[in-house]
């Protein structure tokens, strides 16, 4: 946002220098991007403009008028001698003439909050004045003409948008603000769009909810009577509007963060008397303010501890200073006693619901940058120093070494489409409905990572690789329950199976949990851990690429995240402690390739490996499975690695050598093998 120095000192008196008023307001949030220099229109004077970076919860600082009101607080807690002046006074306004009766029929809706509107005839459309000009032009706003001016000038004034039509161009003086129907025509263009609000003159619309304006009712040379609106619609319908029509003005911005319904009255004056003044114009009508629901929305109250204070902030302050910058907030203290403050919130800080917040504006206020404390501050949970999470550190590291690998991570919703369930057989549990009124098709909360990973590869031509890490959630037995999964997804043409499950036991030993047991199935294989089915690795069905138009063929692994921790804890096997034995230990590795029967295992040759006699054997890896025309019928081929541990140097070529003879007369005479 950018906003005049000189505009600004039309409110707020002080001799703070400019510089220390950009330094001010980064202090408070408000981050200065930009200071230039500028020299006005016409004028030998000279102007600053401030580009300031707004948060996006701050609507009451959305104007001059605003930003003021923020830098006097400041500078009145930092003891600078400041003071902010009053609004413009409005006294003066009064009907002077009757004109023609204008029809005026508002539909209560709740889309629109307040509907006010007053009238000015005889007026003269004329170039605006230099003080009106300047100020503009220096903010990068292009002067029009006296009327329309004004317009802009009460927006950045008081961040209150207002709407100037030309009366003389309403037939018959009748308006009505209704839901339009399903097409209507709007600046030569063909709206298709139904429930939009529209200020309608008969059937030709002249505003879409006060953001885009029809062409044939903006005030022009010739115009002699005007109409000015100032509304309040709902900030969440302004979302979705703007949305659609793909607009993004000033306008846009301040109603979709929220606007005060009780600035609209004061904004009508404001506006008719600049304009009487600039034009010669008189009032023909007093304000007609529809405002049906008044009450629909009150000041909070609310309590708030100095322990809970000092806790966040982590530095005693003082409850007198505490009770300064709460006044100077115009925060109410209702109640006072040794534990905190009961407190009302003004209704133009619509920002601050909880403790939480005052909290925050309370510090933003102070000054970050102003606690001088000898010791270091902890910032602290429970009593716990607050460090990040060993299972957060592991997730970072698995996250890297995926990264390493070439794999993209991606963040799907939780919802996903009823249609999917088709392609799962959940015999053991049912999927978890939610009553979704934004989108009827995203109604259920996900029990598998799969599909939403999938529809990133349909429309990420280029990228086949990704991992999320994610909740499923399913109803069991009357309990909802929750289970955190890291699901990888990549292309067959970029891995092989084997590169792609070693990529996955290799993260899996990386937290310090050795497989016991691999499963081979159809399509895939599960990796087991005492009974518990750490991961399972496999083939998508070609029925469900074809859902999402993939036409190649597609690895995924799902790892149960929540039994790995789980493991964690109770082996007490972590990365982050290593144990280290009086002996080192040295791994030898062999591999031995085997033709065997296709319904054979490889649990059977693992329970065959680990015979009585052989204590020499760690583990033993599936390092490859081949399948091919060549082999007679009904035969694979595996190519499996023993791996050898060497305790106390006692190990020696001999026994490898001896020990790799006994695993293939074994092989040979119990399944059958023959050795490739």
């Amino acid at each position: 946002m950018k906003i005049s120095f000189n505009w600004l000192k039309l409110y707020l008196d002080t001799e703070v220098s400019i510089k220390f008023i950009c330094k001010i307001l980064t202090d408070i949030g408000l981050l200065v991007e930009n200071l230039k220099k500028i020299k006005n229109l016409n004028s030998f004077q000279e102007d600053y403009l401030i580009e300031l970076n707004i948060p996006p919860n701050r609507r009451d600082v959305m104007s001059h008028y605003g930003i003021a009101r923020d830098l006097n607080i400041a500078l009145k807690s930092r003891g600078f001698k400041s003071k902010i002046k009053d609004f413009p006074s409005v006294s003066l306004f009064k009907k002077e003439i009757n004109f023609k009766n204008l029809k005026c029929f508002i539909e209560k809706n709740k889309k629109c909050i307040r509907y006010s509107y007053t009238t000015l005839s005889n007026i003269k459309v004329l170039d605006s004045p230099n003080w009106l000009k300047n100020y503009l032009n220096n903010i990068g706003c292009i002067s029009t003409n006296n009327i329309l001016d004004i317009e802009n000038f009460i927006l950045y004034e008081l961040g209150k948008p207002i709407r100037i039509y030309d009366l003389d161009k309403i037939k018959n003086f009748s308006l009505s603000l209704k839901e339009s129907p399903k097409k209507f025509l709007f600046n030569k263009k063909f709206f298709s769009s139904k429930n939009d609000l529209i200020l309608f003159n008969d059937k030709n619309p002249i505003c879409i909810a006060g953001l885009l304006v029809n062409n044939n009712f903006i005030v022009e040379k010739l115009t002699k009577n005007i109409f000015i609106e100032s509304a309040d619609y709902s900030a969440e319908y302004i979302y979705k509007i703007a949305k659609k029509y793909n607009i993004k003005n000033e306008f846009s911005i301040r109603f979709e963060r929220g606007l005060d319904p009780n600035l609209n009255i004061y904004a009508l004056k404001r506006a008719a008397l600049l304009i009487k003044k600039l034009s010669g114009g008189k009032i023909s009508s007093k304000i007609v303010d529809f405002y049906p629901e008044k009450n629909i929305e009150k000041n909070i109250d609310l309590f708030i501890r100095f322990n809970k204070i000092n806790n966040i902030i982590g530095y005693n302050l003082n409850f007198i200073k505490i009770k300064e910058i709460l006044i100077l907030l115009k925060i109410k203290v209702l109640k006072e006693n040794f534990n905190g403050l009961k407190i009302k919130i003004p209704f133009y800080r619509k920002d601050i619901t909880r403790e939480i917040d005052v909290i925050e504006e309370i510090l933003r206020i102070y000054g970050y940058n102003h606690f001088n404390c000898k010791e270091k501050i902890y910032f602290s949970c429970k009593k716990r120093n607050f460090i990040l999470k060993k299972e957060k550190m592991i997730e970072n590291m698995i996250s890297n070494q995926l990264n390493s690998h070439g794999f993209y991570e991606i963040l799907n919703s939780s919802l996903t489409e009823k249609k999917y369930s088709k392609y799962e057989n959940n015999n053991f549990y049912e999927k978890i409905f939610i009553f979704n009124s934004k989108n009827k098709n995203f109604s259920f909360l996900r029990d598998n990572l799969l599909f939403g990973i999938l529809e990133k590869i349909s429309s990420n031509k280029n990228k086949y690789k990704f991992f999320e890490w994610g909740k499923k959630y399913f109803f069991y037995k009357k309990n909802i329950l929750e289970n955190k999964t890291l699901g990888i997804i990549c292309a067959k043409n970029n891995n092989s199976f084997f590169q792609f499950k070693g990529i996955i036991e290799q993260l899996i030993i990386r937290c310090g949990i050795n497989v016991e047991n691999q499963k081979i199935y159809k399509n895939g294989i599960y990796f087991n851990y005492k009974k518990n089915i750490i991961c399972n690795i496999g083939y998508i069905k070609k029925a469900i690429l074809e859902e999402f138009e993939i036409f190649h063929n597609i690895l995924y692994a799902d790892i149960n995240w929540d039994i790995i921790l789980l493991l964690l804890k109770k082996e007490e096997k972590s990365f982050f402690k290593k144990k280290y034995h009086k002996y080192n230990f040295t791994i030898y590795r062999r591999d031995i390739s085997l033709l065997i029967e296709k319904k054979i295992s490889f649990e059977e040759i693992k329970k065959l490996s680990f015979y009585k006699e052989n204590k020499i054997l760690k583990k033993i890896h599936l390092l490859d499975e081949y399948n091919s025309k060549n082999f007679p019928f009904g035969k694979k081929s595996y190519t499996i690695s023993f791996f050898f541990k060497n305790f106390k140097n006692n190990l020696t070529e001999t026994i490898i050598e001896k020990t790799i003879n006994k695993l293939k007369f074994i092989f040979i005479k119990k399944i059958k093998a023959i050795i490739r």
